[in-house]
């Protein structure tokens, strides 16, 4: 299987915030076994997206990631939704499935999204328009590539699994493609609440990249969650006071 690695620049946390939080806020408040934050954000209601982005002043960048990687966490079954409604459309069918999305907090102030458990019809995948136009671009890339995606192309019903995803492997990284791939990828995390320029872009094997840490249902990481409450706290003093 692949993955999908997207790494992000250009984040609009305050957008983020005013579009992700408040859905959260109103499942918190329908928890049934609520932890303290889910009961801190459910009581501020509509107020809390405003105290969040009035921290943000406040916050590291890092804290910031962190944030990001929270709502993401939150989030992951529109995020992937919306990632996959735009790569049907791109491909003309559901060739390329997400099965999993995460956002990553990486050293460095940077920051991923990882698109795992993809599901790609590849036999069907060779023959799209897209992928035989990708072929087509390149000669001027890689001639021996180029050789390798025709014979696919025209054998690929002959091959075994592994061979297959080897091949789609090549083609989706190749330039072209892969433009018209993260391109479909901007817009589906953009629709999708995640304000952020996908800077770059890399279709590997699976396991190749690091995994995100297993997060419970909208979990913050226990490294934030204090943080994140005692900021919160005080922002929300200060909006009573004023």
């Amino acid at each position: 299987m692949l993955d999908i690695r997207l790494e992000l620049s250009k984040i609009n946390y305050r957008k983020c915030i005013e579009v992700l939080l408040p859905p959260l806020v109103e499942h918190c408040a329908s928890k049934s076994a609520p932890n303290e934050l889910d009961t801190f954000l459910a009581k501020l209601g509509p107020d809390a997206a405003r105290a969040a982005c009035a921290v943000l002043d406040g916050m590291s960048v890092d804290g910031r990631d962190k944030m990001v990687v929270w709502l993401v966490s939150a989030h992951e079954e529109r995020m992937r939704n919306s990632a996959n409604r735009h790569l049907s459309e791109l491909f003309g069918a559901p060739l390329v499935r997400i099965g999993h999305f995460a956002a990553l907090d990486r050293p460095g102030n940077r920051l991923s999204l990882l698109a795992t458990q993809i599901d790609a019809d590849y036999a069907s995948l060779l023959h799209s328009p897209l992928v035989k136009e990708g072929v087509a671009q390149l000669g001027q890339e890689n001639a021996i590539l180029k050789g390798a995606a025709q014979l696919a192309l025209q054998f690929g019903a002959f091959l075994p699994p592994e061979s297959l995803e080897k091949y789609g492997l090549g083609l989706l990284n190749a330039e072209g493609v892969k433009q018209r791939l993260k391109g479909a990828l901007q817009e589906g995390v953009l629709q999708a609440g995640l304000d952020a320029e996908i800077e770059d872009m890399f279709v590997e094997q699976s396991g190749v990249g690091p995994l995100p840490d297993a997060a419970g249902d909208n979990a913050v990481p226990d490294s934030f969650e204090k943080e994140l409450l005692g900021a919160l706290s005080a922002q929300a003093e200060a909006l009573r006071r004023s």
